[in-house]
């Protein structure tokens, strides 16, 4: 194969075997970006409905005797439409400002659709922001006198730690604290948890160390278990180092939380015992999946024993006391408990509806959840401060979430699936002009800002950011990604990109373009850690039929064994082109399959039940040689500017054209921030295709919410 890389001009290589049919697009015009969402153009209401905080179910419903429950509203649009007074403009339900406490999931099901021409449409008065809150107040605390609880403290807190009697609130018995994560046996899904928030910003549940991990010293148990010839067991029994530990011997809900066997596979788990003299922990089943080995990192929590740092909490579940070292002082501070395990909003098989300017706050299990339905919208919401995932929408069709913010999530930020991968039919589902961040608080793998499944979705123009894992996980087929600035994630966890995909070769059709990527995984010392890798974007296990175009990668790539901007483990027909990567480590970065196990991997993969294959082979033609041409992937007209590599592990698989790999001294960044418009000289003396830098990331709209 030719291959030709100049460090100052344009490289031009040819390969000798016939270029794949993705490769054929090299030079094609994208299309051209969509205009931004707007608001529909809604009729005049045939009703108005308002709620407020100080009103009356018993009332009429009017401004001047408003509801107090959207509950009450739901009902009396359901009387309405029985009488046929809503079949011509829908209605509105008019939402003032205020707290409202929510003590029950908002649920609506199909018969609470409005109509295309009679939408239904649950929003904030002009000017207001109504705040739907899951938590409590707490006030009133105490100093700790109570000689027992004192002598468990550890002797620099006691007279700083204070506490509060939660029976005061009503609260009723509390629930035993359980959590999960990817790796665990209790399962992957959201596990309602409350959490305790001083002025808004999270407190820390005791832990011990208070900042970073220690590690398994041993597993004792023996038992033949290893993955990828690295030995562990499935046993939980973990042999710990030092005399810390024989501190928690009363405490009655001791976790670890840990990275177990893979540095992207995390869980909590319950200890059963401890045992002093062989510096053992016993844990509870059901084990981490994965089973555990020496040197996995981990730390503890939910300890009285440790709380010896400011911001740090424990909860007593049988004697519902919470003890709590403030960080500042409480005299006019916001101390608050989420407490609902439950969503705030359930709409099943809901069409035509819309929330606009709400906020949601302090639940401990998944914020808004749509299941079904065609249609609904979801304009300058506010979902924050829950244990869960903020929105999740799964199945139906056309729903668009619109300049919503969504941040402080134990899980992740929206989840959206819609489409039909055996028909291909797309799901039409939006997600535009989002502010996601600060997420994975709880569980600190795969919970992305977005998590996008089905086929034919979009996600566009938002900023996603400050989260330990990914800010997308993408799944299927024909989704467009595009214009989203992405930074600040993957600060945690190893073998992951920004944007992350996995294991099947016929998820295709799916494109990132324009997007802006930077400051991704350790930027610290980004050739030192994490063990594996972490990038902008991660083609993982077989992905294939991928277009990465128009990209900018700054600071996109970490990792001892090393990422690029772009890393592609093991998939072909991906066509990376046109993309600027800035001050990487290395531009791309492969993981190459070879022939044999290239095949043993796609051998059943056109005859799976969940796609039609001669549909697959109309749309996707290079189908036709899925076994054939391993390792084969374009990187086409991309400009590589101050990189510290320009392919890592190249396998001499690749198909090059006419990439500029190249240096400057020119000032690109100010603040460490890299000036998107300083950038386009390069491309046009380079003859690239223009990025429009104009339109990545947040807009100005009347959408973006105001927060209070």
């Amino acid at each position: 194969m030719k291959r030709c890389i100049s460090m100052v001009s344009i490289a031009v290589g040819l390969s000798w075997m016939a270029v794949p049919a993705l490769a054929a697009e090299v030079g094609a015009a994208m299309p051209p970006v969509a205009e931004r969402a707007q608001l529909p153009a809604w009729p005049e209401p045939a009703a108005v409905l308002h709620v407020a905080p100080d009103g009356s179910d018993e009332a009429a419903g009017t401004a001047d005797a408003p509801f107090a429950t959207l509950e009450r509203a739901r009902d009396a649009l359901r009387a309405l439409k029985k009488e046929g007074r809503l079949t011509q403009g829908g209605a509105t339900v008019l939402i003032h400002g205020g707290r409202y406490r929510i003590h029950q999931t908002f649920a609506l099901t199909a018969e609470d659709s409005g109509e295309a021409s009679a939408p239904i449409r649950y929003e904030a008065a002009a000017g207001e922001t109504p705040v739907f809150s899951g938590g409590i107040r707490i006030e009133g605390f105490e100093p700790v006198t109570d000689e027992a609880v004192l002598t468990r403290l550890p002797e620099e807190a006691r007279g700083k730690v204070v506490q509060a009697d939660l029976a005061r609130y009503g609260i009723g018995e509390l629930k035993p604290l359980r959590l999960g994560g990817f790796n665990s046996g209790l399962g992957f899904t959201t596990h309602p948890v409350m959490e305790l928030f001083f002025n808004g910003e999270p407190m820390t549940l005791a832990r011990w160390p208070n900042e970073g991990f220690v590690q398994v010293v041993d597993v004792p148990v023996k038992d033949g278990h290893t993955i990828h010839g690295m030995e562990g067991s499935k046993t939980g029994r973990l042999i710990y180092e030092g005399e810390r530990p024989a501190r928690w011997k009363g405490e009655p809900a001791v976790l670890l939380y840990g990275y177990w066997f893979f540095g992207w596979a995390d869980s909590y788990e319950r200890v059963a015992s401890i045992d002093t003299e062989k510096r053992e922990f016993g844990l509870e089943e059901p084990y981490a999946g994965y089973g555990y080995r020496a040197g996995a990192p981990y730390y503890a929590l939910n300890l009285l024993s440790e709380i010896d740092m400011p911001g740090e909490w424990y909860l007593d579940r049988a004697a519902g006391v919470l003890y709590f070292y403030p960080p500042a002082d409480l005299s006019g501070a916001a101390v608050e408990l989420s407490v609902i395990d439950f969503p705030f909003v359930q709409a099943d098989n809901v069409s035509h509806t819309a929330f606009r300017g709400l906020a949601w706050e302090l639940g401990g299990a998944n914020g808004v959840e749509i299941r079904g339905g065609n249609q609904c919208l979801i304009a300058g919401c506010t979902v924050r401060r829950c244990g869960g995932d903020g929105i999740v929408v799964a199945g139906g069709n056309s729903h668009t979430l619109l300049g919503c913010d969504v941040y402080s999530m134990g899980r992740g930020g929206v989840l959206v699936s819609g489409g039909d991968r055996k028909t291909l039919t797309p799901g039409n589902h939006l997600v535009e002009n989002c502010e996601i961040y600060e997420l994975s608080r709880i569980d600190h793998t795969y919970t992305p800002a977005v998590l996008l499944t089905g086929v034919g979705n979009r996600v566009a123009r938002n900023c996603l950011h400050d989260i330990a894992s990914s800010a997308l996980r993408v799944g299927g087929n024909d989704h467009v990604i595009e214009l989203n600035e992405i930074h600040d994630v993957v600060r945690e966890s190893d073998d992951q990109g920004g944007a992350d995909m996995w294991g099947n070769a016929t998820f295709r059709g799916n494109v990132y373009r324009y997007n802006y990527w930077h400051h991704i995984g350790n930027q610290t010392n980004p050739t030192e850690a994490p063990d594996c890798g972490q990038a902008g974007i991660r083609l993982d296990d077989a992905i294939s039929g991928t277009r990465i175009h128009g990209n900018v990668f700054h600071r996109a790539a970490a990792g001892k064994l090393g990422f690029g901007g772009v890393q592609i483990h093991g998939g072909k027909d991906n066509l990376v082109d046109n993309n600027v990567f800035v001050e990487c480590m290395a531009a791309i970065s492969f993981s190459a399959w070879g022939d044999g196990r290239w095949r043993e991997f796609v051998a059943q993969a056109m005859e799976s039940p969940e796609i039609e294959p001669e549909l697959y082979l109309n749309r996707y033609p290079e189908l036709e040689r899925l076994a054939e041409d391993h390792d084969v992937n374009t990187l086409a007209r991309n400009l590589v500017l101050n990189c510290g590599e320009f392919i890592r592990r190249d396998s001499q698989r690749g198909i090059l054209l006419d990439n500029i790999i190249t240096t400057t001294d020119a000032a690109l960044t100010r603040d460490g921030r890299l000036e998107l418009q300083a950038l386009a000289p390069f491309l046009s003396e380079h003859g690239l295709a223009p990025i429009p830098f104009g339109e990545i990331g947040l807009y100005a709209s009347a959408t973006r919410p105001q927060t209070p």
